[in-house]
């Protein structure tokens, strides 16, 4: 207990007063010579006991009136966290505070966050002079903020104040390895204070590993929980990122809102919002069950290129930092397609071109100028596809598509080129197929559809294999010789398996639609794919030991294999209506690796990595967060791209990344964003109590301290005193009220016999005679 006014506390010895007057008037004995003494006696006896006990208990209460009334004067005050403070001088303080995204959720109006700096504030005031202090900002990666002595306090006050919450998770076992690692600066009497919400998470690596061997012995550990007690109903978005962050204008991609709810008893409605640039796109309701998640598909079609900065929004809760997701798009202006012909015909049924020039041009063409298709069976109406799979006019007119046959290809003509398509080439050359590898090399796309004019072995061993000592693969599998009868429409092969995670097919994922489900492969060049290799991955099957559709990498550039042409003669797909789709989504996804490249969502405290194309050399950038702050990018050969990687992602927001490169003749600049969010395991609320604590730091001296937000409500903030003199007032007033009451009514009474006049009695009714009584002043022996 401390004084606000101990000075008050030299008018103590004024409580004697009382002793004295009571010592003072204390009734002497007399002598009575009356002849009936014997009862006399006994009578005086019994009333003098009671007169000495009455006098004295009357003079205690005067003693104890003196001593509150001093004591209230002196304001006394009581402090409920003693155990924070003090310890000695000359000690090494570490100040822990955690600033993950948990630390921002709210209870009573107060972030968790806010309590741990008040706590931490209270603990750095009361440090002595020589205590030298240390500030570490608690995340993924923990931060020293300064290292000093006490004398600067409010550089140190100011520190404090200015934390930030970080959109990662913290993590207690990296810290303290920081804290104590060999290289850090010897810590003499430590003192380690960890202002936590206590989330489990954070002390996850403590529970695998333990740290009871990296905290010295001599170290002593306080856990400050700053945090609720309450469990925490939270909802929180957690994706999913979009697959598709390369897209075309008016080319439909696929976004998956996805949802969780943490509680535990309760089963929430939800609804939650699509934003692209701010604007609504889209609105979609989710009932999710205690415990689990749920997601949600949208369709939607950029109409505009450029980089577009998207959200999942939910309603706010106690925790709305987790009710945002934010993710970036890169929609690409139109597009060159060079459509290389290898069968040129006039007869539409033998021409190789005539099906992808059409799933590629027709739709945006204002005046259909077909020519005669060969007949088939016409199509059912339960096979018309959703109107979601066709492709928008502004997609299709977004594609500058250009045919030539196949003897006119060239680096001239695949200058500028996105994708390349080989239809049924068979008359290429060696000189061909290193422009092509050239080509892919460099970031192009490259889509081949060979047919009866292709021979397997010539693009198994010249064209897929480049020659020279590494054998590098274009792409790691082989053509086999076809197989099946293109006149025998009763014999046939299906897709068996499709890889709808896959972002080519992830648009027909439809169970009841059942797209692709019913194209019939006639004839087709069985796909062998490499032993051991890694660049070969099967998107289709016709079994399971029988790709249909392979995608493989050559360096920067993409490459999708067909086992089958896009042309009637050996399956019935081109006529399908799910034809189109596959053509513009297989385009979309090989188009040509962009210059500039950087990724839609990067998780927080990560790493970002930003390539540049080879050309744009040399090449310098910045990066903006999310609050406009500028950092400069440094830029490394990495392969066939110049590379940076981005550390500095603690903010929640969209990021902005500019680059300038090229020669001064021919200069290059190019911007693009990314979006950081929180980590997802900042959503669960999951605490860890004291005995789990105790657990994972068996070893180690360690205190944990209940500053919640309940207890705080009851206690007040940590640091606070708490004055008492009100209490003190009352019971003086109670003191003052029994005193009152034992010297008025328990004083000597008249004889029976004795009326009182109206004098007396108004005088036995003054103020000076109670006055009188309660001293004894009055008192007639």
């Amino acid at each position: 207990m401390l004084l606000f006014h101990p000075a008050l506390l030299w008018f103590l010895p004024l409580a004697a007063i009382p002793i004295v007057l009571h010592l003072l008037t204390l009734h002497r004995l007399r002598t009575v010579e009356l002849s009936t003494f014997r009862f006399l006696f006994d009578s005086y006896v019994q009333q003098r006991r009671r007169m000495k006990f009455l006098e004295a208990l009357l003079a205690a209460l005067r003693t104890l009136f003196l001593l509150l009334l001093v004591l209230a004067c002196s304001r006394p005050v009581v402090k409920h966290w003693s155990e924070l403070f003090g310890g000695g001088a000359g000690r090494d303080v570490l100040l822990l505070v955690d600033c993950s995204a948990s630390m921002n959720a709210q209870t009573a109006g107060l972030s968790s966050l806010e309590r741990a700096k008040s706590a931490a504030l209270s603990v750095a005031e009361r440090l002595a002079a020589d205590d030298r202090v240390t500030l570490v900002r608690v995340a993924t990666r923990p931060e020293e903020v300064f290292s000093r002595f006490t004398a600067d306090t409010e550089s140190i006050k100011e520190h404090i104040t200015n934390l930030k919450a970080s959109p990662a998770r913290s993590n207690w076992l990296t810290t303290l390895s920081q804290v104590f690692a060999s290289g850090a600066p010897e810590r003499t009497k430590a003192t380690v204070y960890l202002f936590t919400d206590c989330q489990a998470t954070g002390f996850s690596e403590l529970a695998k590993q333990g740290a009871d061997r990296l905290v010295p012995k001599e170290a002593r550990l306080v856990v400050v929980n700053v945090g609720s007690k309450e469990p925490l109903d939270n909802r929180a978005v957690i994706g999913t990122v979009p697959r598709e962050h390369r897209s075309v204008v008016g080319l439909p991609l696929v976004l998956r809102p996805r949802v969780a709810n943490y509680s535990k008893t309760e089963t929430v409605d939800v609804t939650v919002g699509v934003f692209v640039d701010e604007k609504e796109v889209a609105r979609a309701p989710l009932t999710i069950k205690p415990g689990e998640a749920a997601e949600k598909e949208i369709i939607y079609v950029p109409t505009q290129p450029g980089t577009l900065r998207g959200r999942f929004e939910i309603s706010d809760d106690r925790f709305p930092d987790d009710d945002q997701f934010l993710f970036t798009l890169s929609v690409t202006p139109p597009i060159k397609v060079l459509l290389v012909n290898g069968n040129p015909a006039a007869d539409p049924f033998e021409n190789e071109g005539l099906y992808l020039r059409t799933a590629l041009t027709a739709h945006g063409e204002e005046e259909e100028d077909h020519k005669a298709e060969p007949q088939q069976p016409p199509v059912s109406s339960s096979e018309q596809p959703a109107p979601i799979l066709a492709p928008s006019k502004e997609y299709v007119r977004s594609l500058d598509v250009q045919e030539l046959p196949e003897g006119n290809l060239n680096p001239e003509t695949l200058r500028g080129a996105a994708v390349v398509i080989l239809a049924n080439c068979g008359q290429l050359n060696g000189q061909h197929f290193t422009w092509l590898r050239d080509y892919v090399s460099a970031g192009g796309g490259l889509i081949i559809f060979p047919g009866d004019k292709v021979n397997p072995d010539v693009y198994s061993k010249q064209f897929f294999v480049e020659p020279g000592p590494l054998k590098e693969r274009l792409v790691g599998a082989s053509l086999s010789p076809a197989a099946g009868d293109a006149q025998k429409y009763d014999t046939f092969v299906q897709f068996t398996s499709l890889d709808y995670a896959h972002p080519v097919l992830s648009v027909f994922d439809d169970r009841e639609s059942r797209y692709l489900t019913t194209a019939n492969f006639y004839r087709r060049f069985p796909i062998v794919i490499d032993d051991g290799s890694a660049n070969g991955w099967p998107l289709a099957r016709f079994s399971p030991k029988e790709p249909a559709l392979v995608e493989g990498r050559f360096r920067d550039g993409k490459v999708l294999l067909a086992a089958f042409p896009a042309t009637s003669k050996w399956t019935n797909l081109p006529l399908k209506p799910e034809f189109v789709p596959l053509i513009l989504r297989m385009v979309n996804y090989v188009e040509h690796r962009p210059d500039l490249e950087a990724p839609s969502v990067v998780p927080a405290d990560g790493d970002a990595e930003i390539a540049v194309a080879a050309d744009w050399a040399p090449v310098e950038g910045k990066v903006f967060d999310a609050q406009r702050h500028p950092a400069e990018l440094e830029f490394e050969r990495a392969g066939s791209r110049w590379v940076s990687g981005f550390e500095k992602t603690g903010l929640k927001g969209y990021y902005t990344v500019e680059v300038r490169g090229g020669r001064v003749e021919q200069p290059k600049h190019d911007s693009t964003a990314f979006a950081v969010n929180l980590s997802p395991d900042e959503s669960q609320f999951a605490l860890a109590d004291e005995s789990q604590l105790q657990e994972w730091l068996p070893d180690v001296d360690l205190a944990v301290v209940d500053a919640s937000a309940e207890t705080q409500q009851e206690l007040g903030e940590v640091g606070d005193e708490r004055e008492v003199w009100r209490w003190l007032l009352a019971v003086v007033f109670v003191v003052i009220g029994a005193e009152f009451f034992l010297a008025t009514l328990s004083g000597r009474r008249p004889d029976q016999g004795e009326e009182l006049t109206v004098s007396d009695r108004i005088r036995e009714l003054s103020p000076g005679t109670w006055v009188g009584r309660m001293t004894g002043a009055g008192t007639v022996e």
